[in-house]
C-alpha cells in the first residue's frame, strides 16, 4: 500500500473539473488576448485566429478528459492504492461522472466561441 495522502486522491478525483476550469480560463484568455492585442482579420491556418487556437484548446481538454475517463473505467487512477473496493469504486464512479460533466462543459464552453465572432 503506498502513502498516497488525502489531497492527492482528492485532486485526481476532481481532474476532470480542473481540465475545465483550465478551458474555461484558456478560452476566455484566447478571446481577450485576441480583441486586445490581434489585428482585426487575423488569421491562423485560414481561419479566424480565436477560433483556432480555441478549436486547439477545446480538442486538447476534451482529449485529456477522455484519457481520465478511459483511466477511470479501466479501474486505474484515484484511490487504487486503498486496500478495500468500496473507496475505489466511489473513486472510479466520480471521475467517471465528472469526466462526463467536464466533457458537457467544455463543449458548452468551447462551442459559442467558435461560432460567434471574439470580438463582436
Amino acid at each position: 500500500m503506498s502513502g498516497r495522502s488525502f489531497p492527492v486522491t482528492f485532486a485526481a478525483m476532481m481532474g476532470p473539473f480542473l481540465v475545465w476550469i483550465g478551458h474555461f480560463g484558456v478560452v476566455y484568455a484566447i478571446n481577450g488576448a485576441v480583441c486586445a492585442r490581434v489585428p482585426e482579420g487575423a488569421t491562423l491556418f485560414g481561419y479566424p485566429m480565436s477560433a483556432t487556437l480555441v478549436a486547439a484548446a477545446t480538442v486538447l481538454a476534451m482529449a485529456w478528459v477522455a484519457v481520465l475517463l478511459v483511466m477511470a473505467l479501466r479501474g486505474a487512477g484515484p484511490a487504487g492504492h486503498v486496500a478495500s473496493a468500496d473507496p475505489r469504486r466511489f473513486a472510479r464512479w466520480f471521475v467517471v461522472a465528472g469526466a462526463g460533466a467536464a466533457l458537457v462543459a467544455i463543449l458548452w464552453v468551447g462551442l459559442p466561441a467558435l461560432l460567434v465572432p471574439a470580438c463582436g
